[in-house]
């Protein structure tokens, strides 16, 4: 038996981790589509010209193929902290590669549904079977865009959407975006909402996801904006209008306090606006502010082993409709990474707390969680596994 463990501490390889999964980045108190300063190969959702620093590995995420409906007061409300496919979809299982193709990478994509540029579908079926496809150059000037597609269909209801990211890096300065081409989600069968009787089509106008970020030594800044907007029929012919619109800065540092632990921490200011014409909706309408900070720490405890975990909180942040301060503003994350030479094997072992439903604005670190101490349906949330080939 200890013959067998020596050899299995042999084989693992001391090399740096893949940093491509959800389970780290949660675990670092960042959303699971990417960070603005932590680098990680699910940058690619947020900037597709990333890829280029992500060659030749094969990326898997487990999950379940739960499918619940979505809530569409918020959706069609233009709620930032509540609507969106995240809110529907958790966990689904999700894949795919990046290889070479002569001067050029691209990488193919399987169920990632976590668009955040198509957060205004509403329909009775979140829109899943999503598929990407990017190509990336590198160069003077590294770039990047991919094309995306994702739908649904159960008895009467459907959904659907395509959509388009961009990105160029340049030194140090980085522009990126989605842009949600056209969504349409229906249920031929009832009314989308209580709320909007006769309502049996929502459709998404063109929508923007922009970011920005420029690299100063140890410290990245980073600004964002997100415009959103869905139309549906009204009373006597007229046509509802639910849009949100939300901008944010920000700034992360990245400290390398030894060869083999890293200090992370983001601090940001957020803003979003929702508003409707409906006047049955008319009470969710809502501003947001925040002020979130995150510090976080990883370490590569042993040469097969990495430890991570997070603190993030609101330092301050008010719904402006109400007055209401915002609630349950704290998380804690830890996970664990197990490196045995090429595969990787990420899990986000606990979370407690719940700073933000969702990672479609940005309010808080992006992590899900409604447990008590780390446990119950958060322990073991996510697993990941990268291959380098």
């Amino acid at each position: 038996m200890k013959n067998y463990l020596t050899l299995v501490l042999a084989l693992s390889v001391v090399s740096s981790p893949a940093f491509a999964s959800r389970a780290r980045l949660e675990s670092l108190g960042e959303g699971k589509n990417g960070s603005y300063y932590i680098d990680d190969s699910r940058n690619m959702f947020l900037n597709p010209a990333s890829i280029v620093r992500y060659k030749k590995k094969m990326m898997l995420e487990l999950g379940n193929n739960t499918n619940s409906a979505v809530d569409f007061t918020n959706i069609l409300a233009g709620d930032p902290v509540t609507s969106g496919p995240d809110t529907a979809v958790l966990s689904r299982p999700q894949g795919g590669f990046t290889n070479t193709f002569g001067d050029f990478t691209y990488a193919l994509y399987l169920n990632n549904t976590s668009d955040r540029a198509i957060n205004t579908l509403g329909t009775v079926l979140a829109p899943t079977d999503a598929i990407e496809f990017a190509l990336a150059g590198e160069g003077s000037v590294n770039w990047g865009v991919s094309v995306l597609h994702g739908g649904n269909r159960a008895g009467d209801a459907s959904s659907r959407y395509w959509a388009a990211r961009f990105g160029v890096e340049k030194d140090a300065i980085a522009l990126f975006g989605t842009v949600g081409i056209d969504s349409k989600a229906n249920n031929a069968a009832a009314p989308v909402s209580a709320l909007v009787a006769g309502t049996n089509e929502v459709k998404g106008n063109t929508s923007l996801d922009l970011g920005a970020t420029y690299k100063m030594d140890e410290m990245t800044v980073f600004g964002k904006f997100l415009t959103t907007k869905a139309t549906w029929s009204g009373a006597a012919g007229t046509t509802n209008e639910g849009k949100t619109t939300a901008f944010g800065i920000g700034a992360g540092w990245k400290k390398e306090m030894t060869k083999s632990t890293n200090m992370f921490v983001r601090v940001e200011a957020d803003s979003a606006k929702s508003e409707n014409t409906a006047a049955t909706l008319a009470a969710f309408n809502s501003s947001f502010w925040n002020v979130p900070v995150v510090l976080a720490a990883e370490t590569q405890a042993m040469s097969w082993l990495a430890i991570r975990g997070s603190i993030a909180h609101s330092l301050l942040g008010q719904n402006l409709l109400t007055r209401d301060d915002l609630a349950n503003q704290t998380t804690v994350s830890a996970g664990i990474g197990m490196t045995f030479g090429d595969l990787v094997i990420d899990g986000m072992v606990a979370s407690s707390g719940l700073v933000n439903t969702n990672d479609n604005i940005g309010f808080g670190s992006g992590v899900n969680s409604g447990s008590t101490f780390g446990f119950g349906d958060s322990m073991i949330s996510r697993i990941g596994l990268t291959y380098n080939f």
